[in-house]
């Protein structure tokens, strides 16, 4: 999987590299739901952990994420975001809220299908605290666009209110 770099280029967190100067990778934080926002967290807890992968098309875009996480579904009609866990997207309708979080102004929603399940994939990501959803970019191409995926919801509304991010 890649991480949104405070460069605005995707970083592949496969290909790490011994030793990391400063990696810093985005997350929307919504630990404070009075004060949401995006953030660039530095690397220094890896996560490395065995789990069945979803391969998903978002859009023209295919990218591989645990099974077991959520992303960031929205209605483009009514304005609704949402979390859903990636396992429920199974054969329903769901759009993906794509943004930049750097130079993004207006979200993009792209549908989301699941393409293939893979039993054991092994994941190295960043070690994300509650109310933190990891910017995902979709390209390798500067300035990606970017779905949002979190592993622990506990801690978060069932609804987000996307209107605080732009304010």
């Amino acid at each position: 999987m890649r991480v949104l770099a405070e460069t605005n280029r995707s970083f592949d967190m496969n290909a790490l590299p011994v030793q990391i100067e400063d990696l810093r990778y985005c997350v929307l934080d919504y630990s404070d739901q009075n004060n949401v926002d995006f953030y660039f967290i530095p690397l220094v807890f890896l996560d490395v952990f065995p789990r069945p992968a979803a391969d998903l098309q978002i859009g023209p875009y295919r990218l591989q994420v645990p099974l077991d996480w959520s992303i960031v579904i929205a209605d483009k009609n009514f304005g609704n975001v949402e979390i859903l866990e990636i396992k429920h997207l199974n054969d329903r309708p769901f759009e993906a809220f794509l943004l930049n979080p750097i130079n993004g102004f207006m979200p993009s929603f792209e549908e989301i299908t699941i393409e293939n399940i893979f039993p054991d994939v092994t994941w190295n990501m960043p070690k994300l605290k509650y109310g933190h959803i990891l910017a995902v970019p979709l390209t390798d191409k500067p300035a990606p666009p970017c779905a949002f995926f979190v592993r622990e919801i506990q801690k978060l509304p069932d609804q987000l209110d996307i209107t605080k991010i732009f304010t």
